[in-house]
């Protein structure tokens, strides 16, 4: 009875200490995946930032009037994205926004050739998601779908919540 209770004793205590270990691996998960968006965001933003100066600073000396409203745009881009990049989680709604604005920056740079579209219903909207997710997705589908075409094209953002599942798509026209 003694050598039962004694071994009972020691599987209680292994199994306490795969559940600690299971833990603090998914916390690690958990940090190492938010570690890894904050370096994308600060990848993504510089180049972003560089690209929308450029575009200011060809604008000034053709179009004065449009490149105050651009650093207008731009300061307000930036101001939103400082404000919302310190919470935990914004509804898809305020992200969605931010792309679009982001988007409308951008189509002063490529003129006829950009367009976009954002299709979302109200559930979607409604979720909680981390911010600033969809502005590198955003850029790059700029950057590789946009930029290098003649014909330039649509950006779509999608999204649907499908049960507890929230699905969000970018599509550009190149593969």
């Amino acid at each position: 009875l003694y050598l039962l209770a004694a071994a009972l004793h020691y599987v209680i205590v292994a199994f306490e200490a795969s559940r600690g270990a299971e833990r603090r691996a998914l916390e690690f998960e958990v940090a190492s995946r938010e570690a890894e968006l904050r370096a994308l965001r600060a990848q993504i933003h510089p180049h972003f930032l560089f690209n929308s100066l450029n575009s200011i600073n060809a604008l000034i000396a053709a179009k004065p009037e449009e490149a105050r409203r651009l650093c207008v745009r731009l300061a307000d881009f930036l101001r939103r994205s400082l404000t919302v990049g310190s919470r935990e989680t914004i509804p898809l709604a305020e992200e969605l926004d931010l792309a679009e604005q982001l988007l409308s920056i951008e189509k002063v740079r490529f003129g006829d050739r950009l367009s976009h579209a954002v299709v979302a219903d109200d559930t979607a909207r409604a979720c909680a998601v981390p911010p600033l997710v969809l502005q590198p997705l955003v850029e790059n589908a700029v950057t590789h779908g946009i930029a290098q075409m003649l014909d330039g094209g649509e950006i779509r953002i999608e999204a649907e919540r499908r049960g507890e599942e929230l699905r969000i798509s970018i599509v550009n026209p190149r593969d």
